[in-house]
């Protein structure tokens, strides 16, 4: 596995793996502010790091302000000390299912949720819980799935793995040993990667 240094090109850092705990680690390291940064967003800082050199000043925007209440649930409430946790989830599920009664979950709709909030309030947006509601409701009425999670990488690589009809009957235990194959492998870290090392040429019929 590829290691953080300051020197190494964006294409080394693409195309190689980090533990969040590394991002963080060398996010420090050369100056940048790690706050609650996601890290897909720790991934973006380091790259333009290493392709200007210098340190950007994006500083991470909070859910809450510290020391202060966590909002009161209700509709109108203006969102400013958001808490992401089961009672928030539940209250929003409430304003969905009283406008769509029935209406199913969806695989990633919390993260993009949580996606639309944050962009929201590094903006500094003013929006309330029925705009999250109503935000959440669309995004469990989105047909087909969602664009994959970009700093997934593991479980994105599954969910192809998984759904190609030539590894069918292979445990998820053994997709998880083709990730870590995969990781290992210099260039990109996806499942149309892993295929073009693994499944063989066929002959191009020449000669």
């Amino acid at each position: 596995m590829s290691t953080l240094h300051r020197g190494m090109s964006v294409e080394e850092f693409d195309n190689g793996y980090f533990y969040a705990a590394d991002l963080k680690a060398f996010a420090r390291e050369v100056g940048i502010t790690v706050g609650n940064f996601r890290k897909i967003e720790l991934e973006e800082l380091i790259r333009e790091f290493l392709q200007t050199g210098k340190v950007p000043d994006r500083k991470p925007v909070m859910p809450r302000k510290a020391g202060e209440p966590r909002d009161r649930l209700e509709p109108d409430t203006v969102v400013a000390n958001y808490v992401d946790d089961r009672q928030t989830k539940a209250f929003l599920l409430e304003l969905v299912h009283a406008e769509a009664p029935g209406l199913g979950r969806k695989s990633g709709q919390w993260y993009w949720l949580n996606d639309w909030r944050r962009q929201k309030q590094e903006a500094q947006a003013r929006f309330t819980y029925r705009d999250l509601a109503v935000r959440l409701r669309e995004l469990m009425q989105t047909e087909g799935r969602f664009p994959q999670i970009p700093a997934a990488r593991m479980n994105n690589f599954i969910t192809d793995f998984r759904a190609d009809p030539a590894n069918a009957g292979i445990s998820r235990k053994d997709a998880l040993k083709a990730w870590n194959w995969l990781k290992a492998q210099p260039g990109p870290k996806t499942y149309a990667e892993y295929r073009r090392l693994t499944v063989p040429k066929a002959p191009d019929g020449s000669g």
